[in-house]
């Protein structure tokens, strides 16, 4: 694996998928390598065997291993790490069991996964009579300071805004933010800080303990190529007291680490899988040499694109580029409301169907982006194939 070539011999020799379809969406769902899809079926045997024996014995020692691991690869203290499902179950976690105070209101921005805001909203409408807010974040952007002040005027200008959640990688738009600089400016107020990261492993350097946020939730089945239904979830000391699980079961009050492990029966498999999970990420080259893959291939295909359709690209600095993911700014098209959810969906799923290209498409700032993915199978021609498709769609 050591001089794994990517592209289509990494796609034809460690993963497996439907003939005929073309997979640019890998940031939605990620995938699964053959190696670690056969050894989730052994341990489903394993499980189905001996369902007693596997519960009460294998369980936990398997949970107790992935989370290190895991920790490992976050710069993370295990004791301050959990599994959940996923990054919205790590948000929802802290939203529900953080003890709100009347008034008390939340900040988010613009570009913020739905799920999160959505989970906001719900809080601030029912638990805390409070609001939620939301700082704009406006291409072209010029530097990373016009995203930090955007948020620091709105913490100044609503003093009852007790947290801020924020994205290392926003997931509609593909932007890295700037998160030691806006961490503390939020510690300046005191303000709670939850870190959104469901694009981060894998993708940037993680280090938790550096970092310092006060709540940190990441998928590992994106760009960590575990099954999924895989996530961390990492809450600093001083609030494991009162930061439980959405789920009370058995180990109620006996400390975070059982109360976020025993969650009645479930299939936890998709945790157990990390370490080999990281030893796959690890022996293709890991983070270093993935980078470089994705960097040269988007950086053309970004491009190609854009001159194909006639369209700018998005002006971010380079820091605040994604290594896996990018956009692209796609033409008004008949048929495809622009700047709406609902072109965009309609988008997705004709060319799913029509084209059997799985991609995403994400509405911002009144218009419609075509949001690339980029990973160890991807190759030119996939992306040749949707420009060709979308340069052929009908304007406006």
């Amino acid at each position: 694996m050591a001089n794994a070539i990517f592209g289509a011999a990494m796609k034809k020799e460690c993963f497996h998928f439907e003939e005929g379809v073309t997979f640019l969406n890998h940031g939605s769902y990620g995938a699964i390598p053959i190696k670690i899809r056969d050894r989730q079926k052994q341990l489903h045997d394993e499980l189905n065997d001996n369902p007693d024996l596997f519960y009460r014995q294998t369980e936990y020692q398997l949970y107790t291993q992935a989370r290190d691991a895991a920790a490992r690869f976050v710069g993370a203290n295990p004791e301050n790490l959990v599994f959940v499902q996923n990054a919205t179950t790590g948000v929802n976690s802290v939203l529900k069991a953080l003890p709100w105070r009347d008034g008390d209101e939340i900040l988010t921005t613009v570009h913020t996964y739905r799920a999160v805001a959505n989970a906001c909203r719900k809080v601030a409408e029912f638990s805390t009579g409070g609001h939620i807010h939301q700082f704009d974040i406006r291409f072209p952007i010029k530097d990373e300071q016009q995203v930090v002040e955007s948020m620091t005027s709105h913490l100044d200008k609503h003093p009852k805004i007790r947290l801020v959640v924020l994205d290392h990688i926003t997931s509609p738009t593909a932007l890295v933010f700037p998160l030691s600089e806006m961490i503390e400016e939020c510690r300046k107020r005191g303000v709670l800080v939850f870190i959104d990261g469901a694009h981060a492993p894998g993708q940037v350097e993680i280090n938790l303990e550096e970092l310092q946020p006060d709540f940190y939730t990441g998928n590992f089945h994106k760009w960590v190529f575990t099954p999924r239904g895989c996530a961390i979830l990492w809450i600093a000391k001083q609030h494991h007291d009162w930061c439980t699980p959405l789920v009370t079961s058995h180990m109620y009050k006996k400390g975070v680490q059982l109360e976020y492990f025993m969650q009645g029966t479930r299939d936890n498999i998709p945790y157990f899988l990390v370490p080999e999970a990281l030893k796959f990420f690890s022996e293709i080259g890991g983070m270093e040499k993935i980078h470089q893959y994705t960097k040269a291939l988007l950086d053309n295909v970004t491009s190609m694109i854009s001159d194909k359709l006639g369209t700018p690209k998005p002006e971010i600095p380079k820091s605040m580029e994604a290594p896996y993911m990018r956009l692209v700014l796609l033409p008004e098209y008949e048929g495809y409301p622009a700047g709406t959810d609902e072109g965009a969906e309609r988008l997705i799923l004709d060319l799913m169907r029509k084209h059997r290209i799985n991609t995403a498409v994400c509405p911002a700032q009144g218009q419609l982006y075509l949001r690339l993915s980029a990973t160890v199978y991807n190759q030119l021609s996939d992306y040749e194939k949707i420009a060709e498709v979308l340069n052929a769609l009908p304007r406006k």
